[in-house]
This record gives structure tokens, sequence and C-alpha cells, in this order.
């Protein structure tokens, strides 16, 4: 068998694996993406997917090439054919064990030791194979050469298609500016009596695990002693559950059924390239500064880059550990860099449950540190500020930890666990995977998960405190530059979950853990304290944000300023909500699938709209969500089940409009 008659095999079956991943991957992007925004992604992933099954060819045919020359030398008659044929069996048969697996025992847990007996079995079952058909390899390679000759040329003309439509994508197509002919940059109002506004959020953080509310261990010592001097909101609501639909909110003042953004890589906000924070403060002579350390949620993928002066993308804040990772591997780096932004999937290959990926995290390194360090993202801007930019200014800092995995610094490890295990990235991330396939299926992880999930929290915690650190030094670092006139903005996206049987974020379930979140006040030369522990939602920030620099809010933000709040005065109480809509499609008008939270006084309901379960909690009496009394209060619970559907009715009346 020639090298030649291995590469045309080779490229053949890789490329019917992305035929069928494709259809997968449309599945799922048809939901926020058209069919001519897919075409890049698949271009770009056929382009290096071809070029892979290249490298690995050769890498095979110079292995099958040694085996048979030390094969001949020891005496035994073994050909390329062979070995081929050989491969083939271990594919087949490790494709049908794991097709067994999930069929029959989709949840279960699998160990090495499992593994490692599987896979022997697979290899011996393949060299009986091998050994009872060695006789017709050569036969049935030949018959599968001829047969494949159409899908290579079919594969092979659309890789060469697939050249110049990346190209042009990656390096040629413009910037979308369609919206500039509808709305134009009014002339800008400078007042420089308004004061610098720095909102500080970290991603993740949740406010039940912060010393500053009241948790247990000290995980924020600085935030507390700061917070005395500042306006903290006990009860504040995330938006969402993940960090894209929350920051749009955040960014917006709208609820998620309105900016309708619902997925991880989804489409921009309705209208964001105008009904944005930071666009309407730029229009009142605000120099804009965004340092976001997420790539799913960079003012790009916002649609609100326009509205900043300095926006560096996420990548240029890491450092890079291991060669995949999550979201800055040195191949997440490179690809997000080349082509993060210009087209949607850009990582396809790097997703968890391609191929790939699975293969890449075997061989990569481990590591057991952070590779994106909160003090880069403090320590540039405080070097921007030396540079004396425009003021008044707004600064978005978006801190990438206490996000997971949780690997503080070695002097903060240890902090508040003895324990070495699940130390490091692999391992925690293993832990996270077993946990995901019950989130989407709306089930709880299983009991025995649990125990690592606990210790695995301790770590969470460390990693808090170290951003407690980080933020300590970077509050001393404005102080050094005598910054005047200065807003600052404790807060985050979303919160954390270890407990309920949901781990980290995202997915249907939307409690405390997730949606409570830290919301922290500092006006300039605030000296007095002041605890409200009135119910506020995220999509309050914005509007109060404008306010304090004395900026009308306009009618289209959804949310309401807390500046009487922050007065000592009275504002009335408001419904707050929460959803996660991401498998509903955010092109199509109508939400019928997703989970939607309310809070009305001490009250808390979560409705599930794919099977229409509610659960209704008074948090005063149950703050950690235990007791459901949906059946027992109807009254209370029909109340603010019929608030969400009417709600949620006239947000797709909206949309349709």
């Amino acid at each position: 068998m020639s090298f030649l008659c291995l590469v045309r095999l080779i490229f053949t079956v890789f490329f019917l694996y992305l035929l069928g991943d494709a259809f997968y991957r449309w599945d799922g992007f048809s939901h926020y993406g058209t069919f001519l925004e897919f075409l890049p992604s698949v271009a770009l992933v056929s382009i290096i997917w071809g070029a892979l099954a290249l490298v690995i060819s050769f890498f095979l045919w110079l292995s099958f090439r040694i085996v048979v020359f030390f094969s001949k030398v020891i005496g035994f008659k073994i050909t390329l054919e062979h070995m081929f044929l050989f491969s083939g069996m271990v594919i087949l048969l490790g494709a049908l064990s794991w097709k067994v697996k999930k069929s029959l025992w989709p949840y279960a847990l699998t160990s090495f030791q499992i593994k490692l007996t599987v896979f022997l079995c697979v290899a011996l079952g393949a060299l009986l194979l091998t050994k009872i058909f060695s006789k017709k390899a050569a036969h049935w390679i030949n018959i599968v050469h001829d047969r494949i000759t159409p899908l290579v040329w079919l594969f092979g003309t659309f890789v060469l298609f697939a050249i110049p439509l990346v190209s042009y994508y990656a390096w040629f197509k413009d910037t979308d500016t369609s919206f500039l002919e509808v709305v134009s940059m009014p002339d800008v109002v400078t007042n420089q009596a308004r004061p610098n506004i720095i909102l500080v959020t970290f991603d993740a953080l949740s406010a039940r695990d912060m010393s500053v509310y009241g948790y247990e261990k000290d995980t924020t010592p600085f935030i507390r002693d700061w917070a005395k001097n500042a306006t903290v909101f006990t009860m504040a609501e995330a938006a969402s559950n993940f960090t894209t639909s929350a920051t749009a909110s955040l960014m917006t003042g709208k609820n998620v059924w309105t900016h309708r953004t619902f997925h991880i890589e989804g489409t921009k906000p309705v209208n964001s390239h105008f009904e944005n924070l930071p666009y309407i403060l730029k229009k009142h002579g605000y120099f804009n500064i965004a340092f976001v350390v997420n790539p799913h949620t960079s003012v790009q993928i916002l649609g609100i880059e326009d509205s900043f002066d300095i926006a560096p993308i996420a990548s240029d804040f890491s450092k890079p550990a291991s060669l995949v990772s999550s979201q800055f591997g040195v191949l997440d780096v490179l690809l997000f860099r080349l082509f993060g932004n210009k087209i949607k999937k850009y990582n396809w290959i790097l997703e968890n449950d391609f191929i790939l990926d699975k293969l890449l995290r075997v061989v990569s390194t481990d590591y057991s540190y952070t590779s994106v360090p909160a003090e880069e993202v403090f320590g540039r801007f405080l070097n921007i500020l030396n540079e004396s930019i425009p003021q008044p200014f707004f600064a978005w800092l978006h801190i990438f930890p206490p996000h997971d995995p949780y690997l503080p610094p070695e002097s903060y490890r240890f902090f508040f666990s003895a324990s070495t295990e699940y130390r490091t990235y692999k391992s925690q991330e293993k832990i996270k995977l077993e946990t995901y396939k019950y989130l989407f299926e709306y089930l709880p992880y299983p009991n025995e998960l649990q125990p690592a999930v606990g210790l695995i929290r301790n770590y969470y915690n460390e990693f808090i405190r170290y951003c407690d650190k980080q933020f300590e030094g970077f509050i001393e670092g404005l102080d050094k530059l005598s910054l005047k006139n200065t807003v600052i903005i404790l807060s985050a996206d979303h919160g954390e979950s270890f407990e309920h049987g949901y781990y980290t974020h995202g997915g249907p379930f939307l409690y405390e853990q997730v949606t409570h979140i830290p919301v922290i006040i500092k006006e300039a030369e605030q000296t007095i304290g002041h605890i409200v522990n009135d119910r506020i939602a995220q999509i309050d920030v914005p509007a109060t944000i404008l306010q304090l620099a004395d900026i009308p809010v306009p009618q289209w933000m959804e949310g309401r300023s807390l500046k009487p709040l922050i007065r000592r005065e009275d504002l009335p109480l408001k419904p707050a909500f929460s959803m996660n809509y991401e498998e509903n499609s955010s092109r199509i008008s109508q939400i019928t699938k997703g989970s939607v939270a309310v809070w009305e006084g001490n009250y808390k309901l979560i409705h599930y709209l794919k099977n229409g379960e509610s659960l209704l909690f008074n948090l005063e009496q149950d703050p950690d969500e235990l007791i459901n009394i949906f059946n027992k209060e109807t009254e209370t619970g029909q109340r603010l089940l019929e608030l969400i559907q009417t709600n949620l009715q006239n947000a797709d009346m909206a949309v349709r409009k």
C-alpha cells in the first residue's frame, strides 16, 4: 500500500467524521446564526482538519513502515495492509464500545482501570479479527480505495474552495458598519465635572461565597473593609446564569428576553450598536475603556466595540500554560488571535465533544495555576491611567478569576483546605464534564460526586481570596495616582454553584448560588458606608451609572437607577428577573424553552418552560431553596407565574414588531 493510498483513506475517514459533526453543529448553530455565517466555520475547520489528516497520514505511514521492517527482522510476516486493517478494527470496535456505553449506561462513571480494560479488550479483539481476515486485507483495501475516489474529489474540492473563503473572512472582510446608516454619533457633550466610573466585574463571583456578605470563610477581608465606606446592596440578582447573556444585560440595561442574546456564541443584543451603556456615555463626552478577559463576552461579541476607545482582545491578558485549556491554551489563543470575532466557530476543533480536543487534552501538559491572572488587567489599566487619558472616563474591567478552573497562585493554595486532590486543571475539568452529563438533562449530578465538588469549592474560595488581594492592590494603585472624582463599582456577571446537584454555572438552573451577585458602589470621597437590603436587579446597574453621571436614562433601558437608595431615599419595590434561554433560537420571536426566575419580596419562583415545572421558595425562611411551596402557597405561586408569562409574552410581541 502506497503513501498516497493511505492519505486518501485517512482523508476520507476524517471528512466523513467531519461531515457528521457538521450536521450536529448546525443543529445548534442554527439557533443563533445563518447558513452563510456557518459556511466560513465549516471552511476553516475543513482546512485545519485536512492539514491534520495529511500530517497523521505521514506519521502513520512512517510508523507502519517501521513496524513492518522490524517484523521482518524478527521473522514475522506483517504488511502495511495488515497494519491498516488492524487500525481500522481498533477504530470500529472502539466506536462500538463507546456506542454501547452511551446507550446502556449513559451516566455511569468510568474509572481509569475500566477504560484500560476496555482498551485492552478492543486491541485484542482487533488483533484476532486481523489474523482471521489477514488474507483479505489487500483485497478489501483495494475495493475501499476504488469506492472512495468520488469522496476524495468532493472533499478535496471543498477544501480548495475553503481557502479563499477563510482568507476573505479573516483578513479582507470589513467589520459590519451598516448600523451607521441608521444612527450616527451625535455631537459629543463633554462635562469635566462628571465623575470617572470604573466598573470591575469578577467572572463567576458568587455573593454567597464572600465574607463581606456573611460567608463563614474569610474570603474577602479587604473588600469587607473597603465596603465599610461604600453602598453595599445585599440582594442583587444577575440577569442570567452565564456570562454572555448576563453581560449583555449589564451593558444594555435590558432583560435577556428583550436583548435576545441567548447563547455563548450567539447573536449580538438587539440594537446593540447604539442601545448600550458605553454608547450613551460616549455621547456625553466619556472616554471608554474595556479590558474584558473572557472571549465569550468581548465587546465584539456584544456588538459594542464602536463605543470603546481602548479595547484589547481577551488573549492579551493570558499566559497560556498548556496546549489546550479552558479558552486560554496555546491553541485556543492562537485561533482566537487569527479568527476570533471574524469567524463564529473559530475554535470548532477545540470543542469539548470534538474528537481532536479529547486527544489533545490527553497529550497536553497539566497545570496548577491560573493562566489569566487578575493582576495583568489591573496593572495594565493603572499603566494607562499613568499616561493621562482623557477625563471623564468609563472603564469596564472584567476579570476572569474566580471562574473555573480554580487555580490560585501558590501563596493562596491551602488557605481553606490542606488537600492536594483536584488541584490541577485536568482533574477539575474531569469532574465538570461528569456533571455536565446531567446538567443539560435537567438532572442533578449523583451524590457520589458531591465530596469532590465540595472539596473543589474550597479552592474556589481560595481563588476568591486571591481576587480580594489583587483588588486591594488595584485600589492602592488608584490611591497612589490621587485620582479624584471617581466612582468605583464592584460586581460580577453571575455566581457559581456547588450545591443542589449543580456545579459551576449555565444550564437551566437558577438557584441563588448563581444569581446572587455582589453590587458595591463607592462614590468619590465617600466616607460613610450604607447597607441596602432592598432586592435589586443587575439591569439596574447601567441606569445607576448614568444617573451618577447626571445623564438621563433612556426609555429602552428596563433597569432603573438605584441613586435614590444610595442617597438613603425610598424606591418602590420592583420584581427582579433572571433567565436562561440557551435552548431557544434567538432568531425566532417566540421563547418556548428554558427557565425563568422572578423575585417579589421574600418569594422566588423558578419556572421551567420545557416541562412546566415551577418551584416556589420563601427565601427568608428557606434561604437554601430546599422546600418547594408552590403547591402549598398556590395564590402566590400563580401570581408570580402569571407575572413571568405576561412579561414573556410582551417581550415576544415586542420582538415580532
